[in-house]
């Protein structure tokens, strides 16, 4: 928390200190009376007056109410008080450039608009209610009380200074700066550190989810921040820091310029007052039109922010447009101030005395100032220790010479400053680079491409505008070269692996690099890196090397990606005639050793029946040798049977011992039986 609070008064004291300056010159130039001469009139003139003069003074809500007073008794009309009333403290110089350190240009601009435009409805609408009664002589208007009485020391405590301040106070440069950094600085110093304090509670004890549960509707958020700012006293100053805390949180702006509307303008001391001074129907107008305004001013901003496209354009707690150095001393000098504050309205005794008597020991400067250096004492040697996270490895050094190098995860003690310091080093964390992007596009294209990084002269003597990732993190072996090796690690790797692109790039072109030949530039460009950090020995390792986007610049993106897509569809095209190819032939193949097995197995069953024919003829010539009668008489019965497929055969001898047959042929379409002579010898 105290380092976010010292965060937040480092980004925002440089513009305090600024705006109190302006406030003396203010002071300088505008003097009351003026002011009381211009508001006399019952006017539409004198309302819109005392909102332009209420705007840039810096007065908080209870500093404002004498003013207020001696302008109602001065003359002034009840629509004018009014109008100065809410128009003063709900800004001035100071939250105004506070608002555009925290809050940006937007809300810096929106804020003292909304401001008015609650002091002139107020004021507009007690005028009218006057006129009104003014009209009605039967009806007794509200009588004025002869002594206005003055805001009590409770209910502000800053309104003492205002009452000793004339306008001859006011004349003169010196008296000017001498008001804004004495009385004034007074004033508003306490609030202003309660309200850092406030903003770094928010920042770190209030989780996002908490802000996104219940502000997650936007006007049920204004509500809430409408129900918190009108009871409390939140002065113009300390409601900026912790707006932007809400903001950053992630409540809408709408509900953080109601709670900038309402927190300044109103609280419980300065309402008992204002019923005092100026009525019921006033105090009720009042309220209802700050209320009424802010929610629709809210409304009117987030509109604004999510419809019409504009946009905080300044982060909270962020503001490049001032050197570092020159934070530190705003925020030096700020402290230094409120230390005057602290003398001149005694603090210190005050609060001594109070806790003298809450404690039952005694408090005085001798004990404090023990018990201060005893806690000095033990804080200063407790300042030793110190922890290891895991993933972490710790290294120590002793007025810079290493004595303790591999620290592991856990409490560990060192001697304190400036004996001993203790160095973190992160082994297991990936820090990702992104190469050819720039920190913030171009205001005016929108284009997030550094141009130095991203365009890269090819092989082909195309350019190519490429944007690329690595990620590296630490050789846990090697810690000690990790932490002292290099004195910008980031910038080493970067202008290693810009390094590395150019030269592998450099002799591809542009067609091949994009497209067919990508994954093998990334993979060279990856071990190119790790090579040369390899060489450098400063315990770097590299993870992985990527393009995110490699294309032609702008002006021919739309010709490369022509061409790009060509080598694409061609090489679709050699894909799928290789799909082919590696199809039909295997098909091919297949069949050849089909035909080619159908052929040997046919040559086999033809071979086959010629043996076989063969070997019955040999076989039957065999017979035909050894018993010529039988075989002939055999052949000769076979040769009729084929010849004469459709008769019936019959075969009888004709007389025992002559060596005749008869052959009977039956036709069964005759029904008789034909007898034919075989008359051949048959033996």
């Amino acid at each position: 928390m105290w380092q976010i609070s010292w965060y937040i008064l480092r980004e925002t004291a440089v513009y305090i200190i600024v705006g109190f300056a302006i406030a003396g010159l203010l002071r300088m130039w505008i003097a009351r009376s003026s002011a009381i001469r211009w508001l006399s009139e019952r006017s539409p003139k004198s309302v819109f007056l005392a909102a332009m003069v209420g705007v840039p003074l810096p007065l908080c809500s209870c500093g404002v109410l004498p003013s207020a007073v001696t302008l109602r008794k001065g003359g002034a009309s009840k629509g004018a008080t009014l109008s100065f009333l809410i128009s003063t403290p709900e800004t001035s110089v100071t939250s105004i450039i506070l608002t555009y350190s925290l809050l940006g240009p937007l809300l810096a601009v929106f804020r003292p608009i909304a401001a008015c435009v609650t002091a002139l409805t107020a004021g507009f609408i007690e005028n009218f209610c006057e006129k009104r009664l003014e009209e009605k002589p039967d009806e007794i208007p509200e009588p004025a009380p002869e002594q206005p009485a003055e805001p009590e020391t409770d209910e502000c405590a800053c309104h003492d200074a205002h009452h000793r301040h004339t306008p001859e106070d006011a004349r003169g440069f010196a008296n000017g700066m001498r008001y804004a950094f004495t009385d004034l600085f007074d004033d508003i110093f306490f609030w202003i550190v309660v309200g850092i304090l406030a903003a770094a509670a928010i920042q770190a004890f209030m989780p996002a989810a908490i802000v996104r549960a219940y502000f997650s509707d936007p006007f049920t958020a204004m509500l809430l921040m409408l129900v918190v700012g009108v009871p409390l006293y939140i002065c113009a100053e300390s409601s900026t820091p912790i707006a932007a805390a809400l903001i950053a949180q992630g409540m809408n702006p709408g509900a953080a310029l109601v709670l900038l509307l309402t927190g300044p303008a109103t609280n419980i001391g300065s309402l008992g007052v204002l019923y005092r001074e100026l009525g019921r129907r006033t105090v009720i107008v009042y309220l209802t039109t700050i209320a009424v305004i802010s929610l629709l001013m809210g409304w009117l901003l987030n509109i604004l922010i999510g419809t019409a496209g504009l946009s905080l354009t300044v982060q909270p707690f962020s503001e490049p447009l001032v050197p570092g150095w020159l934070k530190d001393l705003g925020a030096v000098t700020f402290l230094v101030l409120g230390c005057f504050t602290a003398y001149r309205r005694r603090w210190w005794s005050r609060s001594l005395a109070r806790l003298d008597g809450w404690l039952p020991v005694p408090v005085n400067n001798r004990s404090v100032s023990l018990t201060a250096v005893v806690v000095a004492i033990g804080w200063y040697f407790g300042s030793g220790l110190f922890m290891i996270q895991p993933g972490e490895v710790g290294i120590v050094r002793r007025f810079g010479a290493v004595v303790r190098p591999d620290l592991k995860p856990g409490l560990h003690y060192r001697w304190p400053f400036p004996f001993e310091a203790e160095d973190r080093v992160p082994v297991r964390q990936v820090n990702r680079m992104m190469i050819g992007l720039a920190d913030a596009p171009d205001p005016v294209t929108g284009d997030p491409t550094d141009v130095g990084e991203a365009w890269t002269l090819l092989g082909d003597e195309n350019i190519g505008d490429i944007k690329s990732a690595v990620h590296w993190s630490a050789v846990p072996e090697e810690t000690l070269r990790f932490q002292y090796g290099s004195a910008d690690r980031e910038r080493l790797v970067r202008g290693v692996s810009l390094g590395a692109i150019r030269e592998v790039l450099g002799g591809r072109s542009i067609n091949r690099g994009f497209t067919t030949e990508r994954r093998d530039c990334e993979t060279l460009i990856e071990q190119l890196i790790q090579r040369r950090l390899y060489e450098y020995d400063i315990g770097i390792h590299i993870d992985s090397f990527h393009f995110l986007d490699a294309h032609a610049p702008p002006d021919v993106h739309d010709s490369f990606r022509d061409v790009a897509s060509a080598l694409e569809d061609k090489s679709t095209e050699i894909n799928v005639a290789l799909g082919a190819e590696a199809r039909i032939i295997p098909d091919a193949r297949g069949e050849g050793e089909q035909l080619k097995a159908t052929a040997e197995g046919y040559a086999a069953t033809t071979l086959a029946d010629a043996r076989g024919e063969a070997e019955r003829y040999l076989d039957l010539l065999k017979k035909v040798e050894q018993w010529p009668a039988v075989t002939r008489q055999r052949l000769y019965f076979e040769t009729l049977d084929r010849v004469l497929p459709g008769l019936r055969k019959y075969i009888k001898t004709t007389g025992a011992g002559t060596g005749q047959i008869e052959i009977w042929l039956v036709d069964p379409q005759v029904g008789g039986a034909v007898p034919w002579s075989a008359g051949d010898d048959m033996r």
